[in-house]
């Protein structure tokens, strides 16, 4: 996930539409329509989606609308690429002599799911998502 440092005003907050030129960034590739992208402004991050790009003869330039505020944490795990899943608890497995041992890879539970949902910012923008994420949360 590529990471927009920018200071992002009041305004920009409120409207939730940020409007930055490639070059005012320190990305090392062009960003693609539908990219989601953390943005950091201070301390604070948030997520974003590309939603228009415009080229000149200078330079390219993006809009995105911003989501939700991110946890620094969980920003720091994304920029990794690193998801953080539940562990699931350790099934007994059978002997099996003829074939090797496989490591237990950690699967994504629905919980994670509606935990990034819920912390995307979408959620609070869309009733119905919310509900919906909230539902997933409380099973």
């Amino acid at each position: 996930m590529e990471l927009i440092v920018t200071e992002l005003s009041e305004f920009t907050r409120r409207s939730r539409s940020l409007a930055i030129a490639h070059g005012e960034t320190d990305l090392t590739r062009g960003l693609e329509y539908g990219e989601r992208v953390l943005v950091r402004s201070g301390e604070e991050y948030r997520t974003a989606v590309v939603v228009d790009i415009d080229f000149d003869l200078n330079d390219t330039h993006y809009r995105m609308v911003l989501g939700g505020k991110v946890p620094a944490k969980l920003a720091a795990d994304a920029l990794v690429g690193e998801i953080a899943p539940t562990q699931p608890a350790a099934p007994a497995q059978p002997a099996i002599p003829a074939q090797p041992a496989v490591p237990a890879q950690p699967k994504v539970s629905v919980q994670d799911v509606a935990d990034l949902l819920a912390r995307s910012g979408a959620a609070h923008r869309i009733p119905m998502q919310r509900r919906v994420a909230q539902s997933l949360r409380d099973r």
